[in-house]
């Protein structure tokens, strides 16, 4: 276990994940980071973008929406919304998605602050995951 990292994934739902793992790659408001084991602790924002997951051997590529990570020596707890695995990602779905966001956007004028916001929080989403399935098309 002296090599591995307990990684948990929770929602507003509860607990989606928990495994021990080798390592995890996380998009942040500050980049790129590389969780491994023996971490020195920090809290984080997250930004939507790709999340790599490595255990026992096996890589794991998903897309994941802004939310929180809290990293310890032995622990990285994610606190998000959103995570989508490449293989559960409907590209066209997607992109049809994005361009009614943006459609609408171009018409912000006629939208509350807060939708304005809620769109373009999707939009990022939304992006993020046909990012992440353009790139590990395989």
């Amino acid at each position: 276990m002296a090599n591995k990292i307990h990684f948990e994934i929770v929602s507003p739902s509860g607990v989606s994940r928990s495994l021990d793992v080798d390592m995890v790659v996380l998009p942040t408001t500050s980049g790129e980071i590389g969780v491994l084991p023996n971490h020195e602790p920090i809290m984080t924002m997250l930004e939507p973008g790709e999340m790599v997951v490595t255990a026992d051997g096996r890589t794991e590529y998903c897309a994941i929406g802004e939310g929180f990570a809290q990293i310890t020596p032995g622990r990285l707890s994610i606190l998000t919304e959103m995570v989508v695995k490449v293989g559960d990602i409907d590209e066209d779905s997607v992109a049809k998605a994005i361009e009614r966001a943006q459609a609408a956007l171009a018409n912000a004028a006629h939208l509350s602050d807060e939708e304005a916001a809620s769109l373009e929080g999707g939009l990022k989403r939304n992006i993020a995951m046909l990012g992440v399935k353009r790139r590990r098309r395989a």
